[in-house]
C-alpha cells in the first residue's frame, strides 16, 4: 500500500469512527457542506445530563517559543513571540485552507465557541490559527479562509516561511510524521497568560467541549 492509499484509508477510518462521535456537539451550530462549513442560526442545545467520555486527551507543556516572523492575513508581519507573549488567553491551532478532513472541524469547534471565549476573557483572548502549508497559504486564502469561518477580530491567521513553519511545529512538539501535512495531528493548544503551561489537547472537540476546556485552563492555571 502506497503512502496515499494509506492516508486515504485512514482518513476514511476518522471519517467513519470519529466523525459521527461530534455530529451530537458540532452539528447543532454548523453544516460540513462539499465547498466548506456554515453556520446555521440554529441556537446550540442543552448539554446532557451525563456526559459521554472523553475523546481526547489534555496534558500539559511548557514550549520554547521560537524567534521566528511570520505573516498575518494582512500581509504583515508578526513576530510569534511577541504575538503568544501578550496578556491575556490564547488559544492556537495547525491548520492548512485546504485540508478537507480535520483542519474544518477545529476551525468549526473555534468559530462555534468565539462567543462564549469572548465573554469568559473579557474580550482579552487571541485564537491563532497557524497554517501549516505556506507554500499554498497566501494571506489572501488565509482571508477567504477566516470569512469562510466568521472568525472575529481577536482570531489571527497566520502563514510564513516554510522554514519557520518547521521551527513552530517542531517547539510545540506538532511536527508530523513523513513530511506529509495530510498526517498533521489535531491538536490545540491553550494557556490563560503569557507565562503559564500550555494546555495540550490531542483530539477533536466539540463547541461544548471546547468552551469547558478553555473555562477550566482559566479557572486552574497550572
Amino acid at each position: 500500500m502506497n503512502l496515499s492509499s494509506k492516508w486515504l484509508a485512514g482518513t476514511c477510518l476518522w471519517l467513519g469512527f470519529c466523525l459521527p462521535a461530534f455530529s451530537e456537539d458540532l452539528a447543532q451550530t454548523w453544516l460540513l457542506e462539499e465547498s466548506g462549513v456554515r453556520a446555521s442560526s440554529s441556537e446550540p442545545s442543552a448539554p446532557m445530563s451525563s456526559a459521554p467520555a472523553r475523546k481526547y486527551q489534555v496534558s500539559t507543556a511548557n514550549y520554547e517559543l521560537p524567534d521566528v516572523s511570520l505573516i498575518n492575513a494582512d500581509g504583515d508581519d508578526v513576530s510569534l513571540r511577541q504575538l503568544l507573549n501578550s496578556e491575556g488567553p490564547v488559544v492556537l491551532q495547525f491548520v492548512f485552507v485546504t485540508c478537507s478532513t480535520i483542519c474544518p472541524i477545529l476551525s468549526a469547534s473555534l468559530a462555534s465557541a468565539q462567543t462564549d471565549i469572548d465573554k469568559l476573557s473579557n474580550g482579552k483572548q487571541r485564537l491563532i490559527s497557524i497554517s501549516i502549508d505556506p507554500e499554498q497559504d497566501t494571506p489572501e486564502q488565509l482571508r477567504t479562509y477566516a470569512k469562510r469561518f466568521k472568525a472575529g477580530g481577536n482570531w489571527h491567521f497566520l502563514t510564513g516561511n516554510p522554514d519557520d513553519i518547521k521551527t513552530v511545529l517542531k517547539a510545540f512538539d506538532a511536527s508530523y510524521a513523513g513530511n506529509n501535512k495530510m498526517y498533521h495531528l489535531s491538536l490545540t493548544f491553550m494557556r490563560p497568560a503569557p507565562r503559564s503551561a500550555w494546555r495540550r489537547i490531542n483530539g477533536l472537540l466539540g463547541k461544548q467541549e471546547l468552551v469547558a476546556e478553555y473555562a477550566q485552563m482559566l479557572t486552574t492555571p497550572e
